[in-house]
C-alpha cells in the first residue's frame, strides 16, 4: 500500500478545462457564531487611494467576534435579466465585524454593477468592516540565462482548516519519568475553525472553503445515503459518474456543475474532535423516509469515494472513512458511498 500512502501527500496538479470552476461575480454573506472572545478595537478607517465615494473616518470602534462571513458566489437563473454589465469583479472571502464610526458628511457614490448604473446616497458612519481571510502563498519563478527570481504573493483566500481536535494529549519524551504536555493538535488548534451553513435546499456550504456539499436523505431517491456505486465498472454496473450525470441533469439545488470531491476536499469536512467525525449539519433529522425538502441530512458511518487516483495505482481510488476519519485506497470496482460537491476557490 506504499503508493496509496504516498498519494495522501500528493497534489493533483492537472485539472481539465471541463472541470474548471466559474469565476465568482458576487459575495454571499452568512451570519456566524464566532468562538473568539469579545473585545473592542479602535481604528481610523481610511479609504484606499483611488476609491470613489469614500472618506476617512477617525475614531471608529470595531467589535469582535465576527458576526458574518462572506464567500464568493456565482449567480445563475437571475430573473429578470439585470440591466447592467454581467460578471463584475472577482470577490474574495471575508469575516465581517460590527463597526461604529462618528457621523461625518459623505459624498454620493456612483457605480455600475450587474444590476445597473446608479448613484446612491451613503449613510454616515461605517457599520460593518470585513477582513479578508488569509490565502495560501503563490510562488512564481522566472528564469533567465543568468538569474532566477522568486516572488511570493498572497493567493485567493482558502484557509488551511483546523482538524476539529480540541482535546490535548500528553506524551512520554526520551529520558522522561512520565507523560508531559506537548504542543499537539489539541493544544495548538491551528487552522481556521470549521464552520458551515445549511442552505435549506438540500445543500450545506463550508464557510471557509466556499465548497457546497450535497446533503443525503433516507427516502430511496438519488440522494439516499445508502446508495452505493463503483468508481469504474465493466459496463454493466452503475458508477459514481453515472450518479453525477443524473445529479447534474436534474439541476439539483439550481446547479448543474456538481462533481465528485477530490480526497483533500472530502477530508476537509472530517472533524477529528468528535465521533462520528463530522459536524452535525451533515447528520440531523435523519429518520426513515426523510427527504431533503424537509430538512433531512444523513451521513453513513462508512466509506465515501473521492475522485482521486494515487500515482502508480491506476486501478485504485482513495476514499475517506466517515466512521473514523482515515483515508485509504481500494479497487475501483468496490461498492462505496458518494457525496457530491461544487464550487470552491
Amino acid at each position: 500500500m506504499k503508493p496509496l500512502l504516498a498519494a495522501l501527500i500528493a497534489v493533483l496538479a492537472f485539472v481539465t478545462r471541463a472541470n474548471a470552476q466559474p469565476v465568482a461575480d458576487h459575495l454571499k454573506c452568512y451570519k456566524v457564531n464566532d468562538p473568539q472572545a469579545k473585545t473592542k478595537y479602535t481604528a481610523d478607517l481610511d479609504v484606499v487611494s483611488g476609491t470613489e465615494g469614500g472618506i476617512s473616518e477617525p475614531g471608529c470602534t470595531i467589535k469582535v467576534p465576527a458576526i458574518m462571513a462572506c464567500v464568493p458566489t456565482v449567480k445563475a437563473n437571475v430573473n429578470p435579466t439585470p440591466p447592467g454589465i454581467p460578471d463584475q469583479g472577482t470577490p474574495n472571502s471575508f469575516f465581517c465585524y460590527k463597526a461604529k464610526c462618528p457621523a461625518v458628511a459623505r459624498p454620493a457614490l456612483t457605480g455600475t454593477d450587474q444590476f445597473g448604473s446608479r448613484t446612491v446616497e451613503a449613510r454616515t458612519g461605517s457599520r460593518i468592516i470585513c477582513a479578508p481571510l488569509a490565502g495560501p502563498s503563490t510562488t512564481t519563478t522566472t528564469s533567465t540565462t543568468t538569474t532566477t527570481t522568486t516572488t511570493t504573493v498572497a493567493g485567493m483566500a482558502c484557509p488551511l482548516l483546523a482538524t476539529g481536535q480540541t482535546t490535548a494529549y500528553m506524551a512520554w519524551k526520551n529520558g522522561g519519568t512520565g507523560p508531559v504536555a506537548v504542543s499537539d493538535d489539541g493544544t495548538v488548534r491551528a487552522g481556521a475553525p470549521l464552520a458551515y451553513t445549511d442552505n435549506g435546499d438540500g445543500t450545506v456550504t463550508d464557510l471557509n472553503t466556499g465548497l457546497m456539499w450535497e446533503e443525503k436523505s433516507r427516502d430511496g431517491s438519488l440522494h439516499d445515503w445508502g446508495n452505493m456505486y463503483v468508481w469504474s465498472g465493466d459496463g454493466s454496473q452503475v458508477t459514481i459518474w453515472d450518479f453525477l450525470d443524473q445529479l447534474n441533469a436534474s439541476n439539483f439545488a439550481g446547479h448543474s456543475d456538481w462533481r465528485i470531491p477530490n480526497v483533500r476536499e472530502l477530508q476537509s469536512i472530517i472533524e477529528n474532535g468528535t465521533l462520528p467525525p463530522f459536524d452535525p449539519v451533515f447528520n440531523n433529522n435523519c429518520t426513515a423516509g426523510c427527504d431533503l425538502a424537509h430538512g433531512c441530512s444523513c451521513t453513513a458511518f462508512y466509506y465515501y469515494w473521492s475522485s482521486t487516483t494515487p500515482a502508480g495505482s491506476a486501478g485504485v481510488a482513495l476514499f475517506v472513512d466517515f466512521s473514523g476519519g482515515r483515508v485509504d485506497g481500494t479497487g475501483k470496482g468496490s461498492n462505496l458511498l458518494i457525496r457530491a460537491v461544487r464550487g470552491g476557490p
